[in-house]
């Protein structure tokens, strides 16, 4: 089975956390649409050397949804690129649940088709609590198992446990801000129910 990082939003901290799982063990990353000028797969490669990482499905210029960036560009992405036959791979999304990439067919759709474990990647501000319900509720209204929460940024006790309450979905980790990722992640452990899944 297949690990995909989903976000709340665009600038969850989808790629930190993608990066911190590889950069703890050895395993393929793969982002299959990127948009905008920044390459994720270059923060993976980064801090996670080590990482097997594919090459992306479609790399669009803009910094918008897939489906923008897409007609932009004049191209319509084929939703059939967006499968894999690989096993034990982490997967990297682009923006939140519903984010447009083709006629009828959302980031949600992906990780259904793939039929991948979902990881809840949020940041922590105001409004956070409604985000992590709404995405947990799509993913579970696909039947899509949630393998947990990660949230980056400092969080209140009550806020936590406001979130596990009303989503039923444990929160794996929280990820302090910091611009030494490099530290965060070496002394960070990885919670244990990660690699039964990419191991």
């Amino acid at each position: 089975m297949n690990l995909f990082i989903t976000g709340t939003d665009t600038d969850a901290g989808k790629t930190t956390v993608s990066a911190w799982i590889c950069s703890k063990i050895k395993t393929i990353y793969w982002k299959p649409i990127q948009t905008g000028s920044d390459a994720d797969s270059d923060v993976i490669q980064k801090f996670a050397p080590q990482t097997k990482i594919l090459p992306d499905a479609y790399r669009l210029k803009a910094p918008l949804s897939a489906w923008d960036a897409a007609r932009l560009e004049q191209k319509t992405i084929d939703i059939r690129k967006l499968q894999t036959d690989r096993d034990k791979m982490l997967i990297e999304g682009a923006g939140g649940l519903l984010v447009p990439i083709a006629e009828n067919f959302f980031m949600l759709d992906v990780i259904e088709q793939m039929h991948a474990t979902a990881i809840v990647v949020t940041r922590s501000k105001l409004g956070m609590i409604n985000h992590v319900l709404l995405t947990i509720f799509a993913l579970h209204q696909r039947n899509i198992p949630v393998l947990g929460i990660i949230i980056c940024g400092d969080i209140e006790k009550n806020i936590r446990e406001t979130i596990e309450h009303f989503s039923k979905v444990h929160i794996l980790a929280v990820l302090p801000e910091t611009n030494d990722l490099k530290a965060l992640f070496g002394q960070t452990p990885l919670p244990l129910e990660i690699p039964k899944i990419l191991s």
